[in-house]
């Protein structure tokens, strides 16, 4: 024990030493600035050199917002089931891509849910529904209206190539 002690001292004292070598300016000993510093800061943050607000909106980083569709689920005998969830499978991994985790053996056998991971969220879905990341409910197939994609009869963008360039 005392030699455990007398070898824990001479490190702290040797340690103490060698960073009074590192630190020879005493730029390390200082924990708050002084009041000339402190008025350059001031003065620059009055000036708008920085603008917190800037610099928060440049770190945002957004991404489309991700649907997952449960299109079914296989169970069978003394095996883990077999999810179809987005076009791929959990056959081989639980991992159907980078955002979407399947645990399949906390399926459901009784009620058919099974937990799925989305960005670490934990969202329970049977087969035929569908989780959408922006409104976070879980929709029933046949209750999503498909999308309508608009087109004119009158729109003239279908022009000969002749007449585009001028």
């Amino acid at each position: 024990m005392k030699y455990l002690s007398f070898s824990f001292l001479l490190f702290l004292i040797s340690n103490l030493a060698f960073s009074e070598l590192l630190d020879t300016q005493k730029n390390l000993r200082t924990l708050f600035t002084s009041s000339h510093v402190r008025s350059q800061l001031d003065l620059q943050r009055q000036q708008g050199k920085f603008d917190n607000a800037s610099q928060t909106s440049s770190m945002v980083i957004l991404h489309k917002p991700i649907t997952v569709k449960m299109q079914g689920v296989v169970m069978r005998k003394n095996k883990k089931p077999t999810v179809f969830v987005n076009d791929g499978n959990t056959l081989k991994s639980s991992k159907v891509n980078n955002e979407i985790i399947v645990s399949t053996k906390k399926t459901n056998k009784k009620t058919y849910k099974v937990p799925v991971r989305v960005n670490r969220k934990f969202v329970k879905l049977k087969p035929g529904q569908q989780w959408n990341e922006s409104d976070k409910v879980v929709h029933d197939n046949y209750q999503i209206k498909p999308i309508k994609i608009k087109t004119n009869a009158s729109d003239d963008s279908t022009e000969p190539a002749d007449t585009l360039t001028k």
